[in-house]
């Protein structure tokens, strides 16, 4: 007895429009930028303001995510704190 083997046809399993490969890029960088947020989260807790300041802003800018001053002030102070942090 065989059984035949089904390929999914390519397209058919799209329902959404194609995105732009520009903002495939863009998505996918931000979800990174997440990933490594988070992941500096996890290692800079209860370090000093400033540390983690510099450190986000080493580590993001090259991502292209460059937050406002106020904003990385507060996800600095968030990460210092313990908070569960999110890009804006």
């Amino acid at each position: 007895m065989s059984a035949a083997i089904t390929r999914p046809v390519a397209g058919t399993s799209r329902t959404a429009r194609p995105r732009s490969v520009a903002a495939q890029v863009k998505a996918q960088r931000r979800g990174y930028a997440q990933a490594v947020l988070a992941s500096l989260a996890r290692s800079l807790k209860g370090q000093p303001t400033a540390v983690v300041q510099r450190a986000l802003k080493n580590a993001l800018g090259p991502l292209g995510v460059r937050p406002a001053p106020a904003g990385l002030q507060l996800l600095a102070a968030a990460i210092t704190a313990g908070q569960p942090v999110r890009l804006p």
